[in-house]
C-alpha cells in the first residue's frame, strides 16, 4: 500500500463531511421537487438541481487547493497538492483536478440514482446501465490508483498534480526541479 494512501483517505473523508453539508443545504429544493405532479417535470428538476452540490464542492475544493495548497482535510493530515514537477499547482490544475475528483463521480452517482428512480435500469436503458456501471467503477479505480503504485490518482494524472506531505521539498520528494 502506498505510504500516503491512509492519510489521503482520512483527509478525503474529512472533506466529504463538509460536502455532505452542501448536499444537506439543498434539501429544501428536494422538498419543492416532491410537490411536482408531472413525472417529466420532476425528472427535469431533479436532473438540474442535482448538479448544484457537486459544482459547489468542486469550486470550494479547487479554491482551497489553489490558495492554500490543500483542502481543510488535507491540511489537517499534513498533505499538500503541488504540480507534478514541483511548485504550486495553480488555479487551472486545481480546478481540473477537482472536476475529475469530485464533480464527475458525484454527478455520475446522481445520474445513476435518477435513472434508477425513473425506471431506466428496469427498462435496461443502455445509457442508464452505462452511467450506473461508471458510477461504481470510477471511484473503485480512483481508490485503487491511490493505494497502489506511485499513489497518484486519476485526477492527479489528468491535472498534472501530486499530493505530498506538507513542507516536503521537491528534492526530498524525488522530483526533479523544473527546467529553467
Amino acid at each position: 500500500m502506498h505510504e500516503l494512501a491512509a492519510p489521503r483517505g482520512k483527509a478525503y473523508l474529512r472533506d466529504c463531511v463538509r460536502y455532505l453539508g452542501i448536499a444537506v443545504a439543498t434539501a429544501p429544493l428536494g422538498a419543492l421537487a416532491g410537490r411536482a405532479r408531472e413525472r417529466e417535470r420532476l425528472h427535469a428538476f431533479a436532473s438540474v438541481v442535482s448538479v448544484v452540490p457537486p459544482l459547489v464542492a468542486t469550486v470550494l475544493a479547487a479554491r482551497a487547493e489553489a490558495r492554500y495548497g490543500a483542502t481543510p482535510g488535507k491540511r489537517s493530515h499534513g498533505l499538500q497538492v503541488t504540480a507534478a514537477g514541483g511548485g504550486s499547482a495553480g488555479t487551472g490544475r486545481c480546478l481540473l483536478r477537482n472536476i475529475a475528483k469530485i464533480a464527475v463521480p458525484w454527478q455520475l452517482g446522481h445520474m445513476a440514482t435518477i435513472a434508477g428512480v425513473f425506471g431506466g435500469i428496469e427498462r435496461r436503458d443502455p445509457l442508464a446501465v452505462a452511467i450506473t456501471v461508471a458510477a461504481y467503477a470510477l471511484p473503485a479505480v480512483m481508490v485503487t490508483c491511490v493505494v497502489t503504485g506511485s499513489g497518484r490518482a486519476i485526477h492527479d494524472r489528468i491535472a498534472g498534480t501530486a499530493v505530498r506531505p506538507a513542507g516536503l521539498s521537491d528534492r526530498r520528494a524525488g522530483v526533479a526541479p523544473p527546467a529553467r
